[in-house]
């Protein structure tokens, strides 16, 4: 499986090794980490309208960003 996108801070997750993880509406969402997971299970809907490429405005909740 090909590198995804952190629906939350943005960041490229390997799904393979991703240890992190969400189901919503059917589909698998990969984090990069337990913050950003928490962060998306409390609101997907809200990082989802703006396209799963499109992370601004959100704040980083893992730590790995900059």
């Amino acid at each position: 499986m090909a590198q995804v996108i952190d629906p939350v801070c943005g960041m490229t997750v390997d799904p393979n090794t991703a240890r992190f993880s969400s189901e919503y509406q059917g589909k698998t969402f990969y984090f990069c980490a337990p913050g950003c997971k928490k962060t998306f299970e409390q609101n997907p809907a809200s990082f989802l309208q703006q396209g799963e490429t499109e992370q601004q405005g959100h704040t980083c909740t893992c730590g790995h960003c900059s």
